[in-house]
């Protein structure tokens, strides 16, 4: 029964070894190619097709065995392979993600990638089989059941321990180590000279990860600052001069207005910009605030929904208007960043009474929230794993209900649903002053349940009629041009 216990653990170490791989190369994939439909589809379906196809060539006859003793070194000599692919996954990973600019040949090394572990796992699966057809029939549905419980474990340990409180470099450590362990508790009969070899090869392998060989080899020089969070990686990118000035005219800016106060930077999470802090990047997000407050035209409680660089928190909390700040972000170590980069910033908002920050998860804090505001901000950054998912008819229910008579929501660089639009708010004001950067003049809307009629209200027109034919519509179901959604569903939308 011991050697029965010892086989089940290794069933079940393999299985954690299998899901932490699954979530890490999915977390990889999607930090170039986005967390959409599409490339959680492609990772998801490669890895099952990975195990089923290892599971069948398991059953081939070339790769029969001889007894029990055999299969069982031949399960340990998958897990030795999947440790192999582990450390060479791990130090040429950033070369893809960094370096390489062929698209496809980046989106072909992480298929292969995602495939080939995932084949280990079935053949090992496969293999686990045979170990316990000579033991009954009963032994054989328990596989299964420890293999599950492996992955389960492995899963949560990512999702909840791992990732968010040592990074990613620490579930590549831990698939290293249970590999080790389903090595050694499948096959713990091999020579002393194997088992030397091998806890050699798992030692430089947990050594080469955790002292970051990769970054030796495929140095980031650009990167000044990397974390892991649930929600994305956290980073920070050092700017040149030229393309600070490309950042700068593209927000709006005119070339002879262009300055540098301080190194360039591009605060980044899960390689989506968050912000910049060139002048003009904190000018518009200075202005948003500014601007909202003057439409509310009173004491106003803010829920601003993403830290960002804390440049629009520091604009409301420097307003003698603002009664109360609630900042809600999902992602600590963008707070961590902004603590580093923009420490005037960061010092205001943590001192100023005015202010709480909350870190939670966007859409369940404005679900469950009781409090209700005068101006609710939601930047460009706001996004879910399919990326308009919050611009749909719900989340703008829950808006209204928290939002006080009055009020406004603001969407900074974000396009929101015709239909969406028209089903949730009566009224949309696209801000038309003069003085305000041309960039947030188009890349802001308020969106309000009453007609304005403040002290500001020359200085914006209502949309009425919806966005122009040239600018994209986020739909409840798609994104396209406005010409075309017009097109497929009529031209009379109320």
């Amino acid at each position: 029964m011991k050697d029965i216990g010892l086989i089940f653990i290794s069933i079940f170490a393999a299985g954690i070894v299998s899901l932490l791989l699954e979530l890490s190369l999915l977390r990889e994939f999607i930090y170039i190619f986005g967390s959409t439909a599409v490339s959680n589809a492609i990772i998801i379906s490669v890895f099952l097709v990975g195990l089923a196809f290892g599971a069948y060539l398991g059953t081939w006859r070339k790769l029969g065995v001889r007894d029990e003793n055999d299969a069982r070194r031949r399960f340990a000599f998958i897990q030795l392979l999947s440790i192999l692919f582990i450390i060479l996954f791990f130090l040429s990973k950033k070369y893809f993600i960094y370096h390489s600019h062929h698209q496809n040949l980046v989106r072909f090394y992480f298929i292969v990638s995602v495939f080939a572990p995932s084949l280990l796992s079935g053949l090992a699966y496969a293999i686990s089989v045979k170990i316990m057809h000579w033991r009954g029939e009963k032994y054989i549905t328990y596989i299964y059941a420890f293999s599950t419980l492996g992955s389960v474990i492995g899963g949560l340990a990512h999702g909840i321990v791992l990732v968010p409180l040592w990074g990613i470099r620490s579930a590549y450590i831990c698939a290293v180590l249970f590999a080790g362990v389903a090595l050694y508790t499948m096959y713990p009969l091999m020579s002393m000279m194997r088992k030397f070899v091998t806890a050699a090869v798992v030692v430089l392998a947990v050594a080469a990860i955790h002292l970051d060989f990769a970054d030796v080899l495929f140095p980031s020089e650009s990167i000044v600052f990397s974390k892991d969070s649930e929600f994305g990686i956290v980073e920070v990118w050092k700017l040149n001069e030229a393309d600070a000035r490309t950042k700068h005219l593209a927000l709006g800016g005119k070339d002879g207005d262009f300055r540098l106060d301080e190194p360039p930077i591009d605060l980044k999470v899960n390689n989506i910009h968050q912000s910049y802090n060139l002048p003009i990047d904190r000018l518009i997000h200075e202005q948003w605030a500014q601007t909202s407050l003057g439409i509310v035209n009173r004491v106003s409680n803010v829920l601003l929904l993403g830290y960002g660089s804390g440049v629009t928190a520091a604009a409301y909390l420097s307003s003698p208007m603002v009664g109360k700040l609630d900042i809600v972000e999902n992602c600590m170590p963008v707070i961590e960043a902004a603590e580093m980069f923009f420490p005037r910033e960061y010092e205001l908002a943590l001192q100023s009474k005015k202010s709480n920050f909350i870190v939670d998860d966007f859409r369940g804090f404005v679900r469950f929230t009781k409090e209700r505001y005068d101006i609710i901000a939601l930047d460009h950054s706001i996004e879910d794993p399919y990326a308009i998912g919050f611009f749909t008819l719900e989340f703008f229910d829950q808006l209204k209900r928290i939002t006080r008579p009055g009020g406004v929501v603001l969407l900074l660089g974000k396009g929101t649903s015709w239909n969406t639009t028209r089903l949730s708010f009566k009224h949309v004001y696209r801000n038309i002053d003069p003085r305000i950067n041309s960039w947030l003049r188009k890349g802001c809307l308020y969106l309000a349940q009453e007609e304005f009629q403040g002290v500001a209200a020359r200085d914006y027109e209502t949309v009425r009629d919806g966005l122009s034919a040239e600018e994209p519509v986020y739909s409840d179901e798609e994104v396209q041009q406005l010409a075309e959604y017009q097109e497929d569903h009529g031209k009379a939308l109320d």
